[in-house]
């Protein structure tokens, strides 16, 4: 009998080339390591996050039901039961029932999800938010391409070579000004309109993004305009909302879902979960629409049978499989969710005002930095209003040389890459905090510069945290002591 593999090998199997450990360091692509690491102070989770001391005791407790159930059913039988009891467990903590009707498609990332939805809805066109704001692989992955030289499952293939006979266009709209400002709504509502028009006078079908949260804390484009648009051409504009950060309520969550919008979800970044869980919530219309499309053969190299809920005709030419290392990395997402779903609004908006004003005020009145504007939250055009979600968890910010004499000089991109990836280094050898923040995102120019901005994030087991004093102004004095710590390092550039 073939022996169950470890917990620390399955969390990093079942993945691409992004999920696996360098051998010298330990890490994988995202800066995160295997097993919980105690020394980092986490707060880069709008990148990826690094699995906890709960999600690991969550992920090794489920690996061993698994394995004990093995030895009297088929590892098929056993993971089949399991991604059940999974999905309906996400679907609970989301606050949704059987009576709401929807389902939920698992896949390892992000980018594996919007690439199977595109191959399961084949749009002539997509429309999204520039790539530099999400992830590295969509635009690939939404016009029918392999976004790696390898994937989730068995049998890779060469990148931008075609996963399937289909093939869409892809329009990107630009988020941000070349100065970091926010675009005027009323110039992205016109590119958006115009694009979409004529794309219906041509008979396309299109599949719109709207993204919630991008990776510097946008909703993009606004949700009136992609609201507008799917209620004129119902029949040839479906939505998705990419939301693979998921900084969203229930409430939210609900109220997108009721309009007929699908939604992407990982649960590795807000959630605190390990790098590699994703997910897409898929409304009763759009099955209802979509059920008798089948996915080609292609899409086999991103998923098994089992990850798509029983009774999709999509999963007719997908092979049986088992992905433990998905399901485990899911488990201890869940875990944090779990923790997360107890809290009420009077327990997390306390901790995000203090957070929000400390680290806002610190970076107005530092001139060695630059806060990047991001309008307000606004989800009321769904009907979700008064929630959580509103405040802002993603503090994005340009870094400055100053001299001597004042001048402010912004660093260049690989000078901020390489105070993103020093920050993760002990200082010395008695000071072993070492902190970790979200990835460098490309944000224009300054002064003939080109720059980028990394970020400060909270989490969901932050604001579990949180609800310590102590431990809530704590986390708040590491994010000051984080950026105490870019200045030290501006020095040794």
């Amino acid at each position: 009998m073939t022996k169950f593999p470890a917990t620390i090998d399955l969390l990093v199997s079942g993945g691409d080339s992004r999920i696996t450990p360098n051998p010298q360091t330990g890490l994988n692509k995202y800066g995160c390591s295997t097993t919980p690491d105690n020394e980092l102070v986490a707060l880069g989770s709008s990148t990826a996050s690094v699995i906890s001391l709960r999600g690991m005791a969550a992920a090794q407790a489920l690996r061993d039901r698994c394995a004990q159930r093995t030895l009297h059913h088929t590892q098929q039988d056993v993971y089949d039961q399991q991604m059940q009891s999974l999905r309906s467990e996400l679907l609970s903590l989301c606050g949704l029932s059987e009576k709401d009707k929807v389902d939920a498609l698992f896949s390892a990332s992000g980018t594996d999800i919007h690439l199977l939805l595109a191959q399961w809805l084949q749009p002539d066109l997509t429309v999204m938010i520039d790539p530099t704001e999400t992830g590295s692989g969509l635009a690939a992955a939404l016009q029918g391409r392999h976004f790696s030289s390898d994937s989730t499952c068995a049998g890779g293939a060469p990148e931008s070579t075609s996963v399937s006979d289909w093939h869409g266009e892809l329009h990107t709209l630009v988020a941000r000004e070349q100065n970091g400002m926010p675009r005027d709504i009323a110039s992205v509502d016109a590119e958006l309109f115009s694009i979409v028009e004529q794309a219906i006078q041509a008979s396309k079908r299109l599949l719109l993004i709207l993204t919630d949260v991008c990776k510097t804390g946008l909703i993009f484009p606004s949700i009136t305009s992609i609201k507008k648009l799917q209620q004129r051409w119902p029949e040839q504009i479906l939505v998705v909302v990419d939301a693979c950060q998921f900084r969203l309520s229930k409430q939210s969550l609900r109220a997108y879902l009721a309009h007929d919008f699908c939604i992407a979800l990982t649960g590795s970044k807000f959630l605190g979960g390990p790098t590699f869980s994703g997910a897409l919530l898929i409304p009763h219309s759009v099955a209802n629409a979509l059920q008798d499309q089948v996915l080609h053969e292609g899409a086999r190299a991103y998923s098994h049978a089992a990850d798509w809920p029983i009774g999709y005709k999509a999963s007719l030419n997908l092979h049986p499989g088992t992905n433990f290392g998905l399901l485990l990395r899911w488990e201890a997402a869940i875990a944090e969710l779990r923790e997360f779903a107890q809290l009420n609004e009077q327990q997390i908006r306390p901790f995000l005002k203090a957070f929000n004003k400390a680290v806002s005020d610190r970076l107005e009145q530092d001139p060695h930095f630059e806060a990047l504007s991001n309008p307000a939250l606004d989800r009321s055009e769904i009907g979700s209003a008064g929630n959580w979600d509103e405040e802002q968890t993603i503090f994005p910010f340009i870094i400055y040389r100053v001299t001597s004499s004042g001048e402010k000089q912004p660093l260049s991109r690989s000078e901020s890459a390489t105070v993103y990836q020093e920050l993760q280094r002990p200082a010395d050898a008695q000071q072993h905090r070492r902190f970790q923040l979200g990835q460098p995102v490309l944000c224009g120019e300054r002064i003939g510069v080109p720059v980028s901005a990394l970020r400060l994030c909270v989490s969901a087991p932050m604001l579990v945290s949180a609800q310590e004093k102590s431990a809530a102004n704590l986390m708040i004095a590491e994010a000051l002591l984080a950026l105490d710590r870019i200045i030290e390092l501006i020095d040794t550039l």
